[in-house]
């Protein structure tokens, strides 16, 4: 039997940056980038060079000064794709970073995955780094073979100083990944709230969606953040985008029982009986997983009580699946029809029974449940539970 499925609707974010493990002495065929040409030529690492990459990863700043001044040149690839340069940015060596940039070092080059050396010093935190390599020329808006820019992954981080930099230097705030994930996105996904005022502050814009239909507003109202929710609703967010598996903001915020969050959409106007792809609106969600208040917040709203999902599933009858006690006696007292049956005959009785849940049965009774109906099998409640405690109840249901 096919019952409702639980939204597992998990963003898909790339990872941000894939950092290889530096093949130090490994790499006998390296690749040159020389400058203003577009040809990669193959040429044979030297003992020298060698040392140059070995030396900049161990952050040692003598011996790259040393070799750099004996004329090696600070633009070889190990077989990864990473430069002195590159490394020396992962790492925040600002010492060799200068010593490599005045020696003419490539701001530009990208590594296998398309990360440059201003993406990496963007990624792990190093803001001087950042700093000297914008002011040395590296284009900020690059990214990855994911689509991933510098902006993004120091957005992702939380790292407000960089991000002011990158914006400083123009970064294009509406740039979107692969997956068409923006750095507002991203922000809101992970909580990065003084990120989000920032991106806002620079007119990012609040209602692009990914590639599976998702918003930033969707994406923290998801994770639960419920203060970014506020400011991207201020900021006129849209609460009509649909995602593709026709959810929406309410959807993800009353399953996961995020009440603050819920009473904000509510407030702004949002579809209290939006369906998903399987029919359900956030109150059936909510009354499967037993969110209590949001339950009642929902009803409250106008929700319909009584609504069916795919294969005609109302909330009474979830909620009886699991045995949430709460939210039976919530939607009983609000009114729910006590013997609505699913497309299978099913009644909220026969799936409390059938589930072993006799806090549940009791409660039913006590409303009224008709312990006589049969499912399309022909099947009472009775006749359909294993149940000694729950057949006691349904044999004499007024005692």
């Amino acid at each position: 039997m096919n019952y409702i499925e639980k939204i597992k609707h998990h963003i898909k974010l790339q990872s941000l940056i894939l950092f290889a493990t530096f093949a130090l002495l490994s790499s006998a065929n390296s690749l040159a980038n020389e400058q203003n040409t577009e040809q990669e030529n193959t040429v044979s690492a030297t003992d020298d060079q060698v040392e140059l990459v070995k030396a900049t990863f161990s952050g040692k700043e003598e011996t790259v000064k040393t070799l750099l001044d004996k004329g090696i040149s600070p633009n070889l690839q190990n077989e990864k794709g990473f430069t002195p340069l590159m490394i020396a940015s992962q790492f925040g060596y600002d010492g060799i970073v200068k010593m490599l940039l005045d020696k003419d070092a490539h701001l530009n080059i990208q590594n296998k995955g398309g990360s440059t050396a201003l993406i990496v010093a963007a990624k792990n935190g190093h803001q001087k780094t950042v700093e000297a390599l914008l002011t040395k020329g590296a284009q900020v808006n690059l990214q990855t073979t994911e689509g991933v820019s510098a902006l993004m992954v120091a957005a992702q981080q939380g790292y407000e100083g960089i991000v002011d930099a990158l914006l400083k230097n123009k970064a294009n705030i509406n740039l979107q990944t692969k997956d068409k994930v923006t750095a507002l996105m991203i922000a809101s996904l992970d909580g990065k709230s003084d990120i989000v005022d920032r991106l806002l502050a620079s007119n990012a814009k609040t209602n692009l969606q990914a590639s599976d239909g998702t918003t930033a507003l969707y994406m923290a109202a998801r994770n639960g953040h419920a203060a970014i929710v506020k400011t991207l609703l201020a900021k006129d967010a849209s609460i009509d985008l649909i995602a593709a598996n026709q959810t929406n903001p309410l959807h993800v915020a009353a399953q996961n029982g995020y009440i603050e969050i819920v009473n904000a959409l509510l407030n702004s106007g949002i579809n209290v009986d939006q369906q998903d792809k399987n029919g359900a609106t956030p109150l059936t969600l909510a009354a499967l997983v037993g969110q209590t208040e949001v339950v009642q917040t929902l009803l409250e709203h106008g929700a319909r009580i009584d609504h069916k999902a795919r294969s005609g599933f109302s909330p009474l009858i979830l909620a009886a699946q699991n045995g949430q006690t709460a939210v039976i006696e919530i939607l009983l007292e609000q009114g729910a029809q006590v013997d609505l049956q699913n497309e299978d005959g099913i009644t909220a009785l026969m799936w409390a029974a059938l589930h072993d849940h006799t806090e549940a049965v009791k409660l039913l009774l006590e409303h009224g449940a008709n312990t006589s109906i049969k499912s399309n099998s022909g099947k009472t409640a009775l006749e359909i539970t294993k149940n000694d405690e729950i057949i006691a109840l349904l044999r004499n249901p007024e005692d």
